[in-house]
């Protein structure tokens, strides 16, 4: 159930047909940005739906799924696995059942947990059990916490809070584009209400909370020189891989673009910071115009 050559969730899904290479790609910046399990982050995003990642997470872990609405917990099962266990594991009793096996008859209990599965929680449940043989299922967690509520009056645990976004300021900064790029992202915004303008280092080190900034990794990286953050939220573009999301954490950005000129990532990057496009704002000369 723990193992290190899990075949990645996102593959599975891609060859199940549940998603597309963009829809991933989508996924995986959230996933990186909020600190959620990529399932999670794809619920978020509506890209698929809870059931679809649970099929994925139990080809991916080799355990059974089970649905709770149709296979519910057993009530009378309760004293089998202490309140204690059922908040720390998120776990709870499915049924018993006896099984035949070389050695003899056997009393199975199975339990439903979330994804992954670990060897932790299965022996902890075994421990206060006293069951000789313990089964996993997985579930989805919102079927779970339904589960814990209702049975043992466990509630949730909290999601993490959702860092505000910066209230409406000027327009976005964009810094250290080449020029064909900065007249690319700015064209887009700007079909959608966004004014921006290039921005020099000294404004990208002298923003505001308010100020937001669009930015390569690699030229932030080279003017902060990875001592210094700067106040306003940072939207940085680099490779979609785990190297490149460790390297926008550590310059504190608050969003990603694996690709500049894909309009529906950028949009969603710079609305969760700026919600809002400035109205009435005059927008910057075109630079385009000036390119001769």
């Amino acid at each position: 159930m723990e193992t290190g050559s899990r075949r990645p969730l996102g593959e599975i899904l891609l060859e199940q047909g549940v998603l597309n290479r963009a829809q991933l790609r989508v996924g995986l910046v959230h996933h990186h940005e909020a600190h959620v399990p990529l399932g999670r982050a794809l619920v978020r995003e509506g890209l698929c739906s809870e059931a679809d990642v649970l099929r994925g997470l139990s080809e991916q872990l080799g355990v059974d799924a089970v649905d709770l609405e149709r296979s519910p917990p057993d009530a009378t099962l309760l004293g089998h696995i202490p309140a204690r266990i059922a908040r720390q594991y998120r776990v709870v009793p499915l049924r018993r059942e006896k099984v035949l096996l070389d050695q003899g008859e056997r009393e199975v209990l199975h339990i439903a947990l979330p994804a992954p599965v670990s060897l932790e929680a299965v022996d902890a449940v075994r421990a206060v059990s006293g069951m000789p043989r313990v089964e996993a299922h997985i579930a989805a967690d919102a079927a779970l916490n339904g589960a814990l509520a209702r049975l043992y009056g466990i509630e949730a645990p909290a999601e993490p809070p959702t860092p505000a976004a910066p209230a409406p300021g000027g327009p976005l900064l964009l810094y250290g584009w080449p020029p064909v790029t900065a007249v690319l992202i700015t064209r887009l915004l700007r079909r959608h209400g966004f004014q921006a303008r290039i921005a020099s280092p000294l404004d990208v080190l002298h923003t505001g909370p308010e100020d937001v900034v669009l930015a390569p990794l690699q030229s932030m990286e080279g003017l902060l020189a990875g001592e210094v953050h700067i106040e306003g939220a940072l939207i940085v573009h680099g490779s979609s891989d785990d190297e490149g999301f460790e390297r926008a954490r550590l310059l504190g950005a608050r969003g990603f673009l694996a690709s500049p000129r894909d309009e529906e990532l950028l949009l969603r990057a710079v609305r969760r910071l700026r919600p809002h496009p400035l109205a009435g704002s005059p927008g910057p000369p075109d630079p385009a115009s000036h390119s001769h």
